[in-house]
């Protein structure tokens, strides 16, 4: 038996190096320059790429359909070493690659990225190439584009922070909003207590960027903040928001990759934090996307509870799109919110989550979710919370003072209820939903917290499956909103004027 087992060991061995000295052999070529190999794409185009900040890996496949194999003299960029491209051949991450072989019916893999410097320039600048591949006596070549921009970049370093709930200090890695942590123009300016970030550049946050010590991040139409993977912008104790858009030129937060794989995936930065004792944050004209909690407005302070009022309210959010978030949309913890021509649209659970009480009003606002990304989904558009667990496993209640909805949308694809009631306090009942569109079997117009709405009717989005939350010409919205609310709220997220006799309801009014 151990001889048999040695013959067939010694075949193996025999077979193997058999194919190992089975290469190609040179008559095998072809050598005939009416050769031409065939790409999986004949130009590779990347979306904008900012400088500092490498790109997206693309491929391109190289085929031989020839009955014969095929030698690559040489595969290289014509950029040679000048060039702001990468390409990886096989393997081989060389800016020159000699003698690639391509066997009958095979084919090759490139792999290439984009990498910048800063080009100092304000707008968007194209920058060409090309891939070269030299056999036979002739050249064939794949085009490289790709739009590289100038930004300002905020950061981590290290910064020690007062923890006012542990009564230590502690280090963190972030950048501060007032901070130039690279030595150079970083687009920060200061008056005051005020900070504001120039416009003529995008800003590129990296890791947490903090708004500390009382300080006020002034933002305005022209912004557009880049987030990388996992980051976040953190407004501490006693700081402040305030992001001012325009209806043409809305401030804009989402995620730094861009490119077709990437410009819809949710979950790609970790959102906007409000921290408790953050005070007078103000958002209005902005899109926030492909966060995983677009808005968190945490605990506000004792004294804005206590008012009970909107005079000071946590965050007043007006003319605002929140969508494709991989968890929330907006997400409050017994603050106190006041809303008007907010959309909030496409997330994995639940769209906007009011916990541990509060104070809420909006007004005009569609909540809607028909996120493709989750088929799964069975959290609610909507959930009222009054109630947490403290450490300790004891439960503590926190009042819910109000929330109301007033010519309001909360819909979407779920088969059952999209509004969610988790309160275990004594009051309750402290909501209220005037002249909205509701998807919901537990309560009606007899309730006495519902007042002239509609339930169960499909709203007639126009395509709310990709973030299109317009009414449609037959829409039931139409003319049954309260015209009451046009005094305080006269247009809509597009500043378009309401109908006085017969306002559609939700953020957007129906023009024909």
């Amino acid at each position: 038996m151990k001889k048999y087992k040695f013959l067939s060991l010694l075949t193996c061995v025999v077979l193997v190096n058999a194919l190992m000295l089975s290469c190609i052999k040179e008559e095998e070529y072809t050598t005939s320059s009416s050769v031409t190999l065939k790409f999986s794409q004949d130009t590779i185009t990347f979306d904008t790429i900012f400088t500092t900040i490498g790109s997206i890996t693309k491929k391109v496949v190289v085929y031989n359909k020839e009955n014969d194999a095929v030698k690559i003299n040489t595969i290289t960029l014509a950029g040679g070493q000048n060039s702001y491209y990468r390409m990886n051949v096989d393997g081989n991450p060389n800016i020159l690659v000699k003698n690639i072989d391509i066997g009958a019916k095979d084919s090759i893999m490139i792999f290439v990225r984009v990498e910048l410097d800063r080009n100092n320039q304000n707008i968007p600048l194209l920058i060409q190439d090309s891939i070269i591949l030299s056999f036979n006596g002739k050249q064939q070549s794949i085009q490289l584009l790709a739009y590289g921009q100038d930004a300002y970049y905020h950061k981590p370093t290290e910064h020690t922070f007062f923890n006012q709930t542990t009564g230590e200090y502690q280090t963190i890695n972030c950048s501060l909003a007032n901070e130039n942590s690279e030595g150079v123009d970083s687009g920060i300016e200061t008056n005051g207590q005020t900070i504001m970030w120039k416009t003529d550049k995008p800003h590129v946050i990296v890791g947490t960027c903090v708004v500390n010590g009382g300080f006020t991040l002034k933002l305005q139409e022209g912004n557009k903040i880049y987030m990388a993977n996992n980051a976040s912008i953190l407004v501490m104790n006693q700081s402040s928001l305030n992001a001012e858009g325009s209806v043409n030129n809305p401030i804009l937060f989402t995620s730094l990759r861009q490119g077709e794989r990437y410009s819809n995936i949710a979950g790609q930065w970790s959102g906007i934090q409000l921290s408790a004792g953050s005070k007078n944050n103000v958002i209005n004209h902005a899109k926030i996307n492909n966060a995983t909690v677009g808005l968190t407005v945490d605990t506000c302070i004792t004294q804005q509870i206590e008012d009970n009022t909107f005079s000071a309210p946590t965050l007043k959010i007006s003319n605002t799109q929140i969508e494709n978030c991989s968890f929330f949309g907006l997400y409050a913890r017994g603050s106190v919110i006041d809303a008007t021509n907010l959309i909030i649209q496409n997330t994995g659970s639940y769209t906007l989550a009011l916990s541990m009480g509060g104070n809420y009003r909006f007004i005009y606002s569609t909540f809607a979710n028909y996120w493709a990304s989750n088929p799964n989904r069975n959290a609610s558009v909507l959930v009222l919370n009054d109630w947490y667990t403290a450490v300790g496993g004891s439960k503590i209640i926190r009042e819910l003072y109000n929330a109301e909805f007033y010519n309001c949308v909360i819909y979407g694809n779920l088969m059952k209820d999209e509004v969610e009631f988790d309160l275990q306090g004594s009051a309750t009942s402290n909501y209220k939903f005037d002249h909205c569109l509701i998807k919901t079997s537990a309560f009606n117009n007899s309730s006495n917290f519902a007042t002239n709405c509609l339930f169960n009717i499909d709203p007639l989005f126009k395509d709310a499956y990709n973030n299109d939350v317009s009414p449609m010409e037959n829409s039931p919205l139409i003319g049954n909103a309260n015209g009451m609310w046009n005094y305080s709220v006269p247009t809509d997220i597009y500043n378009n004027y309401r109908s006085t006799t017969h306002p559609t309801i939700g953020a957007i009014e129906y023009v024909q």
